[in-house]
């Protein structure tokens, strides 16, 4: 877990991101998942009228839908911060992901004994 400090910063890094991920308009339209005022409710009906409208044209449609279990546990870091240098995220913002992301170790207490591994995937907070 992260202390109240990193929970902020990590908020503010992540509203920051947003913001500038939305200002450049690189998202998909067709993105749902962590977008504001957008829901999966809103991506089901998205979904239905694509068919809807397919199938009144009298053509086959085909869906396949997808669930990547742990997804967030296996983000690997430098595929992040790839992104975020192909979205030109600002060179003060990148700087400081880079440096929340390095040196990052998981450290659990287990009948007195510290174990400790360096982490280098994943989200931070878990």
């Amino acid at each position: 877990m992260l202390n109240l400090e990193d929970k902020v910063l990590e908020k503010l890094l992540i509203n920051r991101i947003m913001y500038h991920i939305n200002k450049t308009e690189f998202l998909n339209p067709n993105q749902f998942g962590f977008i504001p005022q957008r829901s999966t409710t809103d991506a089901a009906m998205t979904v239905k009228q694509f068919i809807a409208t397919e199938l009144e044209k009298r053509r086959v449609v085909i869906m396949s839908i997808l669930d990547v279990k742990g997804a967030f546990d296996a983000a690997w870091w430098p595929a992040i911060l790839r992104g975020l240098r192909e979205v030109e995220c600002p060179r003060n913002l990148y700087q400081l992901i880079q440096d929340y992301f390095k040196d990052r170790r998981a450290v659990i207490l287990v009948n007195s004994r510290k174990i400790e591994k360096s982490v280098t995937k994943g989200c931070p907070q878990g």
